[in-house]
């Protein structure tokens, strides 16, 4: 049983490299994020250009978030009308992934 079940896994040897480089799995979310949040927040969320705050040392949770970008404060625009609420969801959820 045991042999079988290594000339079984010898058998995916080969593909061993095309797994180490497969990419991570695109979050929803990042794709909004990234086309709407970057520019001012940063990859990451922390590069806080035009007075943008540094996304990862944000104590707001998923409701004030979503509050946040739907509804803008001071320098940060509005994407309620931009954003369908499921949108803003899921771009709530990605930035609370920034760490």
């Amino acid at each position: 049983m045991n042999l079988r079940l290594s000339a079984r896994l010898l058998l995916l040897l080969p593909l061993l490299p095309h797994l180490a480089l497969a990419k991570p799995p695109v979050l929803p979310g990042q794709l909004l994020f990234q086309k709407n949040c970057v520019r001012c927040h940063g990859a990451n969320g922390q590069k806080g250009a035009n007075g943008a705050a540094n996304i990862t040392k944000s104590n707001l949770n998923a409701f004030g978030r979503t509050y946040l970008v739907t509804n803008g404060l001071g320098k940060m625009p509005a994407f309620g009308k931009k954003l369908t609420p499921a949108e803003v969801e899921q771009v709530v959820a990605y930035s609370l992934t920034l760490k």
